[in-house]
């Protein structure tokens, strides 16, 4: 499987590098690759620096951060040559870049055997979004209409009448917006594609069905659905196109009719969902498993059983 990219987009003081410092202090036994345009910016505990070598930082968690100079492409290939190469690449752009210019490099049919974008977070600051005006406001709306999930961060720096009014103006700029609200740039590990040993997907996480253990900013429910049949692919795409906003992220296994030998893992990060064929069903029977993340409240048990439930096949299988 290719490694997942994550990008990191955001105005100017939104909150992009205390995000990216959270990711990068985590216990979350992935080997990221980080590409930031200011290394003096990143402010990492020194007890987790084990080693330095020119612009690289190694990490105790074996993350490693590096300065991006020249071109984006070849900063990451280098990564992906390292001894250990990384299983993940998250890059910090500039707060006045626009994130859809990046995501474009990994869109190229020549890079995807080796790196596939994963998702495009947005961080605003709740504080200031309303007040930007002219350019700083055009340009942070085109960060916001290119993510995947948008990251309300700060919220402790306002009261909820303003929160409200923010999510408001969220909500008119982008309607189907999957927005996490968040301050200092805590957001669960879970949610992002590559944390979380996704290659072990659903129960094999840890991840229960319930209410997700996070920080009590965080209040997150999962929800997993299993079945031994083989799925329709049109039918499971038109599914998670049409899952709500309340979703912020989905995983799993699947079966499907039209390549039924093979394992495919689904990722889903806010709006963005993809299908990467896998290896072939090792000796117990193919079955198909996927677990969701989303807002406390924002899953409906019902009809979400009901929706996937009428994604298995008619029987008309592909041969494979």
């Amino acid at each position: 499987m290719s490694v997942p990219v994550i990008i990191i987009g955001g105005f100017l003081g939104a909150g992009k590098t205390t995000l990216l410092n959270y990711i990068l202090s985590g216990d979350h036994g992935v080997r990221a690759g980080v590409l930031v345009n200011d290394f003096g910016a990143i402010d990492i505990d020194a007890r987790m620096v084990v080693g330095v070598d020119g612009e690289t930082i190694s990490l105790a968690n074996g993350c490693i951060c590096c300065t991006i100079r020249d071109d984006l492409v070849t900063a990451c290939l280098k990564l992906l040559q390292r001894p250990r190469p990384p299983e993940l690449v998250i890059i910090e752009t500039s707060g006045v870049s626009d994130p859809v210019l990046v995501a474009n490099t990994f869109l190229m049919p020549e890079l995807r055997p080796v790196l596939s974008l994963g998702c495009i977070l947005a961080v605003v600051d709740a504080e200031r979004l309303t007040a930007l005006r002219g350019e700083p406001a055009v340009l942070a709306r085109r960060q916001i209409l290119a993510a995947d999930l948008v990251v309300l961060n700060k919220t402790d720096l306002v009261d909820g009448e303003e929160l409200a009014g923010v999510k408001t103006h969220l909500h008119g700029l982008v309607p189907l917006a999957r927005i996490l609200e968040t301050s200092r740039g805590r957001i669960p590990l879970e949610l992002l594609p590559g944390v979380g040993k996704d290659a072990d997907m659903v129960h094999r996480t840890g991840i229960p069905e319930g209410p997700l253990g996070q920080a009590r900013d965080h209040p997150f429910t999962t929800w997993h659905w299993t079945n031994d049949s083989p799925l329709s692919l049109f039918r499971l795409r038109e599914v998670c196109a049409g899952l709500p906003n309340t979703v912020y992220r989905a995983k799993g296994i699947v079966c499907l009719e039209e390549m039924p030998g093979y394992q495919v893992f689904l990722q889903m990060v806010g709006g963005r969902c993809g299908l990467e064929g896998g290896e072939r069903w090792g000796p117990e029977p193919p079955r198909s498993e996927i677990v969701m993340i989303a807002a406390r409240g924002g899953i409906e048990p019902e009809k979400l059983q009901s929706a996937f439930d009428g994604c298995v096949g008619n029987g008309n299988r592909a041969p494979v």
